[in-house]
């Protein structure tokens, strides 16, 4: 058995992974602002929920002292992210700081704490956006992960020779908490934007991560792996 740690646990991408893990096997540390999003799947067998600002002072701490009693952690799934921010002449410096504090440092300071207990074989899976190649109305979220984008190709390259690997996920337009909010013309018409003219939905989305952790993608590590479904395009 293995361990993995996933933040964003508790949305509608995160519980689909975070069940398909579980399932699989892995012993799933999944970490989530949210209790009551934490509270879908904390009866999983395998599954110890962790609720937990990214920000906290003690979240490495609380980590550290997790893993004291599991099996060896071998993955890690930065899944958390936020859209944050306005249009460049309304964007303010706090804004740009919080969208680059969530969606860039977390990961990084969540890389570097993951690395000091993984062996060789282990996988980290960055979950980018298609904004941080083609733009978005907000520029601290595209910026933000373009720049997650260039923290996976730097780290796949330090962590190369330890036999580690990381990859960078793109999911295109998904079915969940967020989207199921919306009007079905506003649904419809962004799926048409796709080669599928469908949705993705979080469990596509958890089997793309579960193959990235995996030994079948062994020979994987700084990919940018396009699940847009062609979305990617028409952005």
């Amino acid at each position: 058995m293995k361990t993995v740690i996933i933040t964003g646990a508790g949305g509608g991408m995160g519980q689909a992974t975070v069940k398909t893990l579980a399932h699989e096997g892995w012993n799933v540390i999944a970490i989530d602002r949210h209790q009551d999003r934490l509270d879908a799947i904390a009866t999983l067998a395998n599954v110890t929920p962790l609720q937990s600002e990214l920000t906290a002072n003690d979240l490495l701490l609380k980590l550290t002292d997790l893993l004291q009693n599991m099996p060896t952690l071998q993955g890690l799934v930065n899944m958390a992210g936020a859209s944050i921010g306005a249009p460049i002449q309304q964007l303010t410096q706090e804004a740009w700081q919080q969208a680059f504090a969530t969606n860039v440092d977390i990961p990084m300071q969540l890389i570097q704490f993951a690395t000091k207990h993984m062996p060789a074989g282990s996988s980290i899976v960055n979950i980018g956006s298609p904004v941080g190649i083609v733009g978005a109305n907000k520029p601290s979220y595209a910026a933000s992960k373009a720049a997650l984008h260039g923290l996976t190709m730097s780290c796949a390259r330090n962590l190369g020779p330890q036999g580690i690997r990381v990859n960078l996920l793109l999911p295109g337009p998904t079915i969940t908490c967020m989207t199921n909010d919306w009007q079905q013309s506003r649904r419809d018409s962004i799926a048409q934007g796709t080669f599928l003219k469908r949705l993705c939905t979080p469990a596509e989305v958890a089997n793309a991560v579960s193959f990235l952790l995996s030994d079948k993608a062994s020979y994987f590590t700084g990919s940018v792996v396009d699940m847009t479904a062609g979305s990617i395009w028409g952005h």
